[in-house]
C-alpha cells in the first residue's frame, strides 16, 4: 500500500511504533457487505510492536466469487444508494465529474477511492475533536490503517453483540451521547449508526464504521440522516432499559451544530 501517513495537531498515540517497520498479516478478522478487516501486527524499529487493523474495500467492479477469494475478499462493494451520501462532496476536474456521471470504469474507480479518503479524512477529523474513533494510521487507495480496538485474544465486540450489564448501560447512553454530540460539534452526521457500529471494549464506546458520514452543512439530507441515527440507536437503547428520549436529544444536537 502506497501510504499517506496523517498529520494532525494532537500528539500521536504513544503506542505507536517508531520508523522503520515490518508488518504482518494475520489475515481477516470480520468481514462485511462493503470491507474487510486483517489484523497486522506491525513492529517498529525499537522493538515495540501494536496491532492495527487494515480495512480492505472489496472492488465496486463486478466480479466472480472466484476473482474476488483470489484477491481475499469474501464478497464485492456494494454501497447501494451512495448518491444521496455524496451529495455536498465535490470532484473538482470536470472530466472526473463527467466520468462520475457516466459511471464509467474510471468514474467508478474515482467513486472507490473517494470513499476511501472520506472515511479517513473523517475518522481524523473526529480524532482530531476527541470523539472515541480508532486512529488512522494512514492510506491508499482502497484500503487504510486504523488502530485495532481489541487485544491479541480477541477483536472489541459490537455492542450490539457485547454483554454490558444493567450498571454500565448508563455509561454507555452516556458516552454515546457525548459522541454524538462531538461528531456533529466537528460538522458530520455518521449517516448509519447502530449498535452495530459502535464497539464496547475495556468500559468505553467506539464509532467505527464511517465511509457514509455526511457534511452536515453541506448535504441537504444532513438533517435526517442525523435524525434518523438518533432515532436508530435511542430505540437500540430504551430497549435494552435506557433513560433517552430521541427527539430531546435531536434537537440538543441541532442546538450544539447551529449553535
Amino acid at each position: 500500500m502506497d501510504q499517506q501517513a496523517i498529520v494532525e495537531d494532537r500528539p500521536k498515540p504513544a503506542w505507536l511504533v517508531a520508523e522503520p517497520w515490518t508488518d504482518v498479516n494475520f489475515g481477516p478478522v470480520k468481514s462485511g457487505k462493503e470491507a474487510q478487516i486483517d489484523l497486522v501486527e506491525r513492529t517498529g524499529s525499537d522493538g515495540r510492536s501494536c496491532l492495527l487493523a487494515l480495512k480492505r474495500y472489496a472492488p465496486r467492479k463486478v466480479a466472480t466469487k472466484g476473482q474476488l477469494e483470489e484477491a481475499g475478499f469474501e464478497r464485492a462493494s456494494t454501497f447501494r444508494h451512495d448518491v444521496v451520501y455524496r451529495e455536498g462532496r465535490q470532484f473538482r476536474k470536470t472530466r472526473d465529474r463527467r466520468a462520475v456521471e457516466r459511471m464509467s470504469t474510471y468514474g467508478k474507480r474515482l467513486l472507490q477511492s473517494r470513499w476511501t479518503d472520506h472515511e479517513f479524512l473523517v475518522t481524523k477529523r473526529l480524532w482530531e475533536e476527541g470523539v472515541p474513533v480508532p486512529y488512522p494510521v494512514a492510506y491508499g487507495d482502497d484500503e487504510y490503517l486504523l488502530e485495532f480496538i481489541g487485544d491479541a485474544t480477541q477483536a472489541a465486540p459490537q455492542l450490539a453483540q457485547a454483554r454490558v450489564s444493567d450498571d454500565d448501560l448508563d455509561l454507555v447512553v452516556d458516552q454515546i451521547v457525548e459522541g454524538l454530540h462531538g461528531i456533529v460539534r466537528a460538522g458530520f452526521v455518521h449517516g448509519d449508526l447502530s449498535a452495530y457500529n459502535l464497539l464496547w471494549w475495556e468500559d468505553r464506546v467506539w464509532f467505527i464504521d464511517l465511509p457514509q458520514a455526511v457534511d452536515l452543512a453541506a448535504n441537504p439530507q444532513g438533517l435526517n440522516y442525523l435524525h434518523r441515527d438518533v432515532v436508530n440507536i435511542c430505540g437500540w437503547l430504551r430497549r435494552r432499559g435506557g433513560e433517552i428520549d430521541a427527539e430531546e436529544l435531536f434537537a440538543e444536537l441541532v442546538a450544539t451544530a447551529y449553535g
